[in-house]
């Protein structure tokens, strides 16, 4: 399974829990006059998923296929939304999820 199929069922799963969750895309481009624009929540670092819990919480999935390892970025931004309260995982399938 790629990890864009993985991400689109886990938004479907978490949906169905009562969660809410949205892409966030997270990345640069340059304008037509050179100007760089990073877009995203939390550029560098951002979760794939972004949204809340069915009991109001913040809610960060980062999604990763079975290969797939979390950059510094994104471990510290995970610990940042656990710290405060919400939840942040990283997810490599559906059975990860299940914490939540």
């Amino acid at each position: 399974m790629s990890e864009a199929d993985l991400m689109r069922d886990i938004q479907v799963a978490l949906s169905e829990m009562g969660h809410r969750v949205f892409r966030n895309n997270i990345g640069m481009c340059r304008t037509a006059e050179g100007t760089m624009i990073r877009y995203g929540v939390c550029n560098p670092g951002g979760a794939d998923l972004i949204g809340w819990t069915k009991d109001g919480r913040f809610l960060a999935v980062e999604v990763k296929g079975p290969k797939g390892k979390l950059t510094a970025e994104q471990t510290n931004f995970l610990n940042a939304v656990n710290e405060f309260g919400g939840v942040g995982i990283c997810a490599h399938s559906l059975t990860d999820i299940e914490i939540i």
